[in-house]
């Protein structure tokens, strides 16, 4: 058995790198965009600091948990487990993570090389290109990159995903001179929406391939800032000047002509199935259009810039007690029996999970648990899930 290479643990820098992997998406889908952002503030929000204190738990956990893999002296984890800074769905996740890494990691033949946090560079293809990889595992030909996300808003899939081909890039540069990697895997862990990992597969040479042939001049392209401003869905998602973008703009200015012409100018009941289709297409992005105009607008009229023909006016509230054991006791004062005050009600599912923790809530009450099919909702023909047959329909499964 091959013993492990202990390699050199760099942190990241701070600064964001103008062509990065998380924003790849942006400046690979239109080049332009990372030049024109290049100088507006990166906002945080709370589920960004939530993040953050989850892969550092996530971190710890791996860290910690390595050399008991080997054999050696475990560290101890229950500071970690026990510190009520993190909640328990935090923590839950933290350990199905910690565990997956040490499944891929008794699933090589020979023990890998693990590397947690660890900063690479991109620069052969990307110029000043760097970022962090939340868990590298490395032996016999095999490179496997795990990226954790904590969020539970927007499944985020590892196929063809342009962050996770740049670090899995920069992992190949920083190691090609010590392994001879021949496959690439590349796994996104998102526990609070999935409920398994989801993995995709690629050999150093297709992935190479991409990296000259596509990556390279597009990098150059946007480090550049030329090329042309091209609005999509993904490119648009995070960028911070989409609200201003006279492209995205143009994209959907046709299509509020079409939505706002009477029913008898269009006759909807003439439109075919293809030309249904079209139209959805084409309006896709519409809505988020609309929400991001209103985001910007609302901003800027709070720091005091006149946005003409709109304004801000007090929203809807709706009545609070200010102390409500105070008012429970003076209505059960008036007569009013404390039973009739409060619901009782089961938790959910997932909070029952929470409190046995998820491996000890399947021991315990898995024979009782099922999850149904989704019902079928609109999905762009580029959607990775199986289409939904109308004949046969969904069948519940056991989980």
């Amino acid at each position: 058995m091959r013993s492990q290479t202990r390699r050199r643990h760099t942190m990241a820098p701070s600064k964001h790198a103008l062509l990065g992997p998380s924003s790849s998406a942006m400046w690979l889908g239109c080049p332009p965009s990372a030049r024109l952002t290049e100088h507006m503030p990166h906002e945080t929000s709370v589920y960004a600091e939530e993040g953050t204190k989850a892969h550092y738990l996530c971190e710890q956990l791996v860290r910690r948990s390595v050399p008991a893999w080997m054999g050696l002296p475990a560290a101890p984890t229950q500071d970690l487990l026990d510190n009520p800074e993190y909640p328990t769905e935090m923590k839950n996740t933290a350990e199905l993570y910690a565990d997956f890494i040490h499944t891929l990691w008794v699933g090589f033949p020979h023990t890998p090389t693990v590397c947690v946090e660890q900063h690479v560079k991109m620069t052969r293809w990307v110029p000043e290109c760097f970022g962090t990889c939340d868990c590298l595992l490395i032996g016999d030909g095999l490179l496997h990159v795990v990226d954790f996300k904590y969020g539970a808003g927007v499944p985020v899939s590892p196929v063809e995903n342009t962050q996770m081909m740049l670090y899995a890039l920069g992992a190949w540069q920083l190691f090609q001179s010590t392994d001879d990697i021949q496959t690439v895997r590349m796994t996104i862990v998102q526990p609070r929406i999935q409920s398994e990992p989801e993995t995709w597969e690629t050999s150093a040479e297709s992935l190479l391939d991409w990296a000259e042939n596509t990556l390279r001049p597009t990098a150059k392209l946007a480090w550049e800032g030329k090329g042309e401003l091209n609005p999509g869905e993904k490119q648009c998602r995070w960028c911070r000047a989409k609200a201003q973008c006279r492209a995205w703009r143009d994209k959907y200015g046709p299509l509020a002509d079409f939505m706002t012409q009477t029913p008898e100018a269009r006759d909807p009941r003439l439109l075919t199935d293809e030309e249904v289709g079209m139209w959805l297409i084409a309006a896709q992005g519409i809505a988020e259009y609309v929400k991001c105009l209103e985001e910007y607008a609302q901003k800027q009229l709070q720091q005091g810039h006149a946005v003409p023909g709109w304004k801000l006016v007090e929203g809807r509230s709706t009545r609070r007690f200010t102390d409500q054991d105070a008012a429970f006791k003076a209505i059960e004062a008036d007569g009013i029996s404390e039973a009739m005050l409060y619901e009782r009600s089961p938790i959910s599912l997932t909070a029952a999970e929470r409190l046995l923790g998820r491996k000890r809530f399947a021991e315990v009450c898995g024979n009782w648990v099922e999850k149904p099919k989704g019902k079928p909702t609109l999905a762009p023909e580029s959607d990775n899930r199986p289409a939904y047959d109308a004949a046969e329909g969904f069948t519940p499964a056991n989980e």
